[in-house]
């Protein structure tokens, strides 16, 4: 049975990286547990080329790397992914990211990522993801799990997507206009999702708002 992997990332060290840490695993000792090869359907350094390479190309595997350049249809991180897992349903969706915290891990499952790997991986834990993935399982790091499953519940789990992603962009210096554009939402919608995130982070005003976003590193902006 044959494979087909797409890696989506700005970087062309890390699509070649990823690419060789395949490739040259394919001996390793883990893929004894499914008789699989692997290929390489293509690369993509934008979410225009992405788009370009899954109308084009058969793909099973997906690796996207979470800050993906947009150009088509404005779309990166959790927006993007939620709008591949309905477009390709079929498609299991690895995604690669510097971000460990665990808020964006769940938001990242929820919105239809198979796994999740953090961009310290090694060829072990790839080719365990990538068999996970194809028999069916949602694959997450061991090191990340202590922090996805910890008792008790975070602030900040009780934000929505869109409420996360309105965030997600305030902390990359977007204006609620340019937010707006981005997600192809109305201003008014916009500060609503952000208003409603500020009263479920106990925040009373954008200085607040901003204090916390910071010290607690709700979200990495890190490449």
């Amino acid at each position: 049975m044959t494979i087909n992997i797409a890696i989506a990332d700005e970087h062309t060290l890390i699509r070649r990286g990823v690419q060789a840490m395949i490739l040259d695993g394919a001996g390793h000792a883990s893929d004894a547990l499914l008789p699989v090869c692997f290929g390489i359907s293509g690369e993509a350094a934008s979410n225009g080329e992405l788009m370009a390479l899954l109308a084009q190309h058969t793909t099973d595997i997906l690796l996207l790397g979470s800050t993906l350049i947009h150009s088509v249809k404005d779309m990166e991180g959790l927006t993007l992914v939620k709008w591949l897992a309905y477009n390709y349903p079929t498609l299991k969706i690895l995604m690669l990211s510097s971000d460990t915290n665990p808020l964006m891990i769940r938001l990242a499952l929820e919105a239809g990522a198979s796994a999740y790997l953090t961009r310290n991986m090694n060829e072990t834990i790839l080719h365990q993801a990538l068999h996970a993935v194809i028999n069916g399982e949602v694959f997450v790091e061991h090191a990340l799990m202590n922090t996805l499953f910890q008792k008790g519940k975070a602030a900040n789990e009780a934000l929505s997507l869109r409420e996360t992603e309105v965030l997600r962009l305030i902390c990359k210096g977007m204006n609620l206009t340019t937010i707006s554009r981005r997600l192809h939402l109305s201003i008014k919608t916009v500060s609503a999702h952000k208003l409603r995130a500020m009263e479920k982070l106990n925040v009373s005003n954008d200085y607040h708002l901003y204090y916390l976003l910071t010290t607690t590193r709700m979200f990495d902006s890190a490449i």
